[in-house]
């Protein structure tokens, strides 16, 4: 059974596939991710990242609310 742990370092792997950063980029993600964690959704209006990305973070940031939504 995975730990939360290795549960959160896929979920990293998983998001810097779907957003294909550069590798600036990624190494910033990682440490954003590893400042804020999962709410990093919430401090996108924090983070030093170019608008291509924050518009792929902000596009998945939608769709797990939307997800969320209808669980409810």
């Amino acid at each position: 059974m995975p730990t939360e742990n290795q549960e959160f370092e896929k979920f990293i792997e998983l998001l810097i596939r779907l957003t294909e950063p550069s590798d600036i980029e990624k190494e910033r993600l990682r440490l954003y991710l590893g400042q804020y964690g999962i709410d990093l959704f919430a401090h996108l209006d924090q983070v030093d990242l170019s608008l291509p990305l924050l518009e792929k973070l902000d596009a998945i940031r939608i769709l797990i609310s939307a997800s969320k939504e209808e669980l409810q």
